[in-house]
């Protein structure tokens, strides 16, 4: 999964389930990014029950709506996760108490685009976030992807979301090797920037059997070894 330069890292993305986190294991996938939702996070000690027998390196993506600082930087530190995801719904005195929940957790703060590439500046220039870029998205705002644009976001970047969506398509949420052609050319940039980090294929629950896993690793894996 490395090439001599970088280390890149391919990571599934599923909720907290053991069965759907044992088909990423047993793929041989060595990261998990945690959906959660409000939910979720009302059964902390659940969580932390199914993560704790998995050896994988950790990224946790924030619901899409409510506010829980406080338990997702106590889920962050249970389970040493390296990466938090948040996209910018957030109100700026709800950002200051979200750094405040997380000081002293040993966790990179990463804000996610959704509408715009450069969405994430104010908060990577306020408070020292990083960037997680999102491929799906970049599509929609670009219809497409410009390579002589996108190589030095992706090098600025500090977590990747992949996607085997292409422009105009209709492949929303599924793994990189759905659109193999172009799912190679995505890993090609990424290799190409110098990126160093965590790959994480979104995809939804219906992609995330372990036949699904081991075609998404075989993959990645033969197209990061390619020159």
């Amino acid at each position: 999964m490395t090439s001599t330069e970088q280390k890149i890292t391919l990571a599934g993305k599923c909720a907290p389930q053991q069965r759907i986190l044992s088909n990423i294991a047993e793929a041989g996938i060595e990261a998990v990014e945690l959906y959660t939702d409000p939910q979720w996070l009302e059964r902390l000690d659940e969580i932390k029950r199914v993560c704790e027998p998995f050896d994988f390196r950790w990224a946790i993506h924030a619901p899409n709506k409510g506010f829980q600082p406080e338990r997702l930087a106590e889920l962050a530190q249970a389970i040493d996760a390296e990466v938090m995801v948040f996209h910018c719904i957030y109100w700026e005195d709800e950002w200051a108490r979200l750094v405040e929940a997380f000081d002293g957790v040993e966790t990179t703060l990463c804000a996610e685009n959704i509408t715009t590439a450069l969405e994430s500046l104010p908060l990577m220039r306020r408070y020292g976030f990083g960037r997680c870029l999102d491929l799906e998205h970049v599509q929609l705002e670009c219809a497409g992807l410009n390579e002589e644009d996108f190589l030095p976001l992706i090098a600025e970047s500090t977590h990747i979301h992949l996607t085997g969506y292409v422009h105009g398509g209709e492949l929303w949420h599924t793994h990189v090797h759905h659109s193999p052609e172009h799912g190679e050319r995505v890993l090609r940039l990424v290799k190409k920037a110098g990126y160093s980090g965590m790959i994480v294929s979104e995809a939804r629950a219906r992609h995330q059997s372990l036949d699904e896993f081991r075609r998404l690793k075989a993959f990645v894996d033969e197209c990061l070894a390619r020159p």
